[in-house]
């Protein structure tokens, strides 16, 4: 019998993610200060524990592996890298919105191949082997086939991508049956994987621990990942065409207003 693929990795990324809502819980809606980075996001306390926590784990357990990190990163030039985003939305995670999570991807030469997703404050792992589907707690996942005028689709809380794009998003919401916007761009992609969503939309760059989990996850449990123009990523690297995360159904005429409006 053969044993499926990347089992300890998988193993290994879901006790991480176990570690990583335990820090982040010993912190939430607490009175805490946070750090302003250069490019004006927070940083916390939490961020800084996670992030070194996934460093040190990868060096005992994987050690001829790297890591990148949004706080720290070691040996990032490596082609197996675990890929994570300690706490996404820091934001929501300091105003004790819920929408904060961990991310975790292990990318063998860019391509995502095991997978993890951990909402905190729910208390669920989501995650996926490449070609294996995709699951939370457990539980197989999928994504909608709900068409375009039925969609429910999610935008970013940034003003500034709103604003710079605005015709895309307008036409966007026009075509769709609702629009949602919410805190977390991990978040908002396992929302598309568990059906919930149907399409998330970023037009500009994207940092690749962002987006590296959900990327798997959305693509197991069904649906697409793309750039801006239907393009594949690579995962060690910014994401300069922006995110396209959807249920498949509505990929296509999704794409077809960004290129129309941008």
């Amino acid at each position: 019998m053969n044993t499926p693929a990347y089992t300890k990795e998988l193993l290994f990324a879901k006790e991480l993610a176990a570690k990583a809502c335990q820090i982040a819980l010993k912190y939430y809606k607490t009175d805490l200060a946070f750090e302003t980075k250069e490019d004006a996001s927070p940083v916390t306390i939490a961020d800084k524990e996670v992030n070194d926590m996934v460093i040190r784990s990868v060096q005992d357990q994987f050690p001829e592996h790297g890591v990148l990190g949004e706080e720290h990163s070691w040996h990032p030039e490596r082609s197996q890298l675990w890929v994570c985003d300690p706490i996404d939305g820091t934001i929501a995670f300091c105003t004790g919105d819920p929408t904060f999570m961990f991310s975790l991807a292990l990318a063998v030469d860019g391509k995502p191949v095991v997978a993890v997703a951990a909402d905190p404050a729910a208390g669920t792992i989501f995650y996926a082997v490449k070609g294996a589907g995709a699951f939370a707690n457990e539980k197989p996942i999928h994504v909608s086939e709900r068409p375009l005028h039925k969609a429910w689709m999610v935008f970013p809380t940034n003003l500034k991508r709103l604003y710079g794009d605005q015709k895309m998003y307008q036409t966007l919401d026009e075509a769709g049956y609702q629009t949602n916007i919410i805190h977390g761009g991990v978040f908002k992609g396992i929302l598309v994987a568990q059906g919930l969503a149907d399409a998330a939309v970023w037009s500009r760059t994207v940092h690749p621990w962002d987006m590296a989990a959900v990327k798997l996850i959305v693509e197991e449990a069904g649906g697409r990942f793309t750039d801006r123009n239907g393009a594949e990523h690579r995962f060690d690297e910014e994401l300069q065409e922006g995110v396209i995360v959807t249920n498949g159904v509505v990929h296509d005429q999704v794409l077809e207003i960004l290129s129309a409006t941008l």
